[in-house]
């Protein structure tokens, strides 16, 4: 919990007195607040799916898509969009913040870039374009990993680094599964499961040190 540092003095002297600084807290889960919105809403474009959404067997660009996989019209396609925008808003908050709180420059600059062109490309991965946006998106996006992790590293925050490798390994083997075509059945469940270990981590990334 983020601390504010408040001084009394007293006759032998000043005590420092430490007290919750609740403001701190409402803006660094702002974002989190976001990614759980856009959790709900991703949840109920699957309910309007024609045919039923399949969590195990359909992608999450299945949600967006103009016709469903029965070639029906697909009116879970706007509440769909909604959910991939404010995802990526609210991801994009997180990278911002993440960058602010590193001490090099390099740090700084590459991951605010790398972090939020990420998220503009994944947005944009709901237009016709998608197959060539997701790869600008997933290169924009494994600078901002990589980065983050080169950061974590040099701080010495062995735990973090290692738990990030291990993050961001299911993206990695989901887009070696994509462009490769290979094993490409299971390819939902690593998709939405990568997608859910990188996001728990860079927020983890972003509360620890807003708590420092």
């Amino acid at each position: 919990m983020l601390l504010a540092l408040v001084k009394r003095r007293t006759l032998g002297g000043s005590c420092e007195i430490r007290m919750p600084y609740g403001d701190g807290m409402t803006k660094h889960h702002l974002p989190i607040i976001g990614v759980l919105a856009a959790m709900v809403l991703f949840a109920l474009a699957t309910t309007r799916y024609p045919g039923g959404y399949d969590w195990a067997n359909n992608t999450i660009s299945a949600l967006f898509q103009p016709h469903a996989l029965n070639g029906a019209q697909n009116p879970a396609r706007t509440i769909a969009v909604l959910a991939v925008f404010v995802f990526c808003v609210s991801m994009a908050v997180v990278f911002k913040w993440v960058s602010s709180s590193a001490k090099s420059r390099f740090h700084k600059k590459t991951i605010e870039i790398s972090g939020i062109g990420s998220m503009v490309y994944a947005f944009l991965v709901v237009t016709p374009m998608h197959n060539v946006l997701v790869g600008v998106a997933l290169l924009f996006f494994l600078t901002a990993m990589l980065t983050t992790l080169h950061m974590v590293y040099l701080e010495g925050r062995s735990r973090m680094f290692y738990s990030g490798i291990v993050c961001l390994a299911l993206p990695l083997t989901n887009a070696a599964m994509y462009y490769g075509n290979v094993l490409y059945g299971f390819l939902p469940i690593v998709q939405k499961l990568g997608m859910a270990m990188w996001v728990c981590w860079v927020i983890a990334v972003l509360l620890t040190r807003s708590m420092e």
